[in-house]
């Protein structure tokens, strides 16, 4: 096997990070369709497509319905998240100060640079929205 060489160097925590909050955004992300199949066991189907922006804007729907007041809380924190992932992946590469490389977001049209800190922060918000979806899933499942 072909070892990969980094053509520019990086901190591996930073990557570590970028790794943490992808996993943590894929495993909400399936939660959030998961509690929506409580409401319409359709929802599953359109998970299929993994366009978490329209999954974001279906399960905001669902909310609205009023069948589980709960869900308007979780539908507006995976919105957000959505968003903040959106930007993350658009991000330009840049050299931050000291030498650094990161990502350079426009978080809400300001200049955001995702240092390892912000990478970081946005990977425990995921999780512990995933937490809090699963958590509701199970209470509202088993009533």
């Amino acid at each position: 096997m072909v070892q990969y060489t980094d053509r520019i160097p990086f901190e591996q925590s930073y990557a570590q990070a970028l790794g943490e909050a992808v996993y943590n955004f894929a495993t909400a992300g399936w939660m959030i369709v998961y509690l929506g199949s409580l409401i319409d066991t359709n929802f599953l189907s359109r998970a299929g497509v993994l366009d978490f922006e329209k999954i974001a804007q279906d399960f905001t729907l669902l909310s609205e319905v009023g069948k589980y007041p709960e869900f308007v809380e979780i539908a507006k924190r995976f919105s957000l998240a959505v968003a903040r992932r959106q930007d993350l992946e658009q991000s330009v590469p840049i050299t931050a100060y000291g030498g650094v490389q990161e990502l350079d977001g426009s978080e809400d049209s300001k200049d955001y640079q995702w240092t390892e800190d912000n990478v970081v922060s946005f990977a425990k918000d995921l999780e512990t929205l995933d937490i809090d979806a699963n958590a509701l899933y199970y209470k509202l499942k088993g009533a």
